[in-house]
């Protein structure tokens, strides 16, 4: 099971195991666990794969046998130099590549059911592919098929009731679903996972959970996303009528309003130019 992350233990700091060790091999068993994520240590073995892990372990590849030997002693790694126990540490559950993919194909042979069952006669079917369809006025109208989810597909990195959710906020803000949308979604949410140390699953669970249609830093308190700006909509003309955005707007670039904090904006003498104060104008 490839990651991009793995689970660490907070007891690991009472491990015995690797209290026996020097602190620098206990570094190089973290940095095993990772490679073990990575895939790296699932490849053939060979000069190769252990000059990689060398590397990776910032040794040679002599020193590489000492410290498997050393970890081997204590039983945290086998000959393989991966580490023991770590199917039973880290959850299948955790990849939800095969659970997305269970999903569809439970779903592709749902539909290849319901097809089966319609009559032979009915010959108009609602497939996942874009067909035409001739109307009576010559014109052509086109069905309302997968092409259009093709192009959005779902993340690995969720299920399907988050990923509907997440749907329904797009549309809820008018968000397009199209290809370049969806390559943003995802450029954006690995630039985030990288940002917060977040796991992609848990991060994007995070961002639908807060009604967003896009890839935001949830630790963010203020959610500036949701507001709307009221901006002269609490403006009052001089004689205590409401004014509407556009007439604030230009009655301020006129000079005759100045703001003020929220509640009402009023215009006085001061918000006058000198030569319309000096003549006793009063604004209507």
């Amino acid at each position: 099971m490839k990651l991009p992350w793995f689970r660490l233990y907070n007891r690991i700091v009472d491990d015995e195991k690797l209290r026996l060790l020097a602190f620098e091999d206990r570094w190089h068993f973290i940095a095993l666990c990772c490679l073990k994520s990575s895939g790296l240590l699932n490849e053939p073995e060979g000069e190769l794969r252990d000059h990689k892990i060398a590397v990776k372990l910032g040794v040679q590849v002599r020193e590489l046998e000492e410290v498997s030997r050393r970890l081997r002693e204590v039983g945290l790694i086998d000959e393989t130099l991966s580490p023991l126990a770590w199917d039973e540490l880290q959850y299948r559950s955790d990849n939800s590549t095969d659970r997305v993919k269970k999903y569809r194909e439970k779903q592709r042979g749902s539909d290849a059911k319901r097809f089966r069952n319609v009559p032979v006669t009915v010959q108009d079917t609602d497939t996942d592919t874009d067909t035409e369809k001739k109307e009576p006025n010559g014109s052509i109208a086109r069905k309302r098929g997968g092409a259009k989810s093709n192009g959005f597909p779902m993340l690995d990195c969720t299920d399907p009731e988050t990923w509907a959710d997440f749907l329904k906020n797009r549309k809820t803000k008018r968000l397009p679903n199209t290809a370049s949308a969806h390559r943003k979604l995802e450029t954006d949410l690995a630039a985030m996972v990288a940002r917060t140390g977040w796991p992609p699953g848990k991060l994007f669970a995070a961002c639908v959970e807060r009604g967003w249609g896009a890839i935001y830093d949830p630790r963010d308190k203020t959610d500036e996303r949701n507001t709307r700006n009221t901006a002269g909509a609490n403006h009052t003309a001089p004689n205590g009528r409401p004014m509407g955005r556009t007439e604030a707007a230009a009655r301020a670039a006129a000079g005759m309003v100045s703001p003020s904090k929220p509640g009402g904006n009023h215009a006085g003498p001061s918000a006058l130019p000198d030569h319309r104060r000096a003549i006793g104008y009063v604004p209507g």
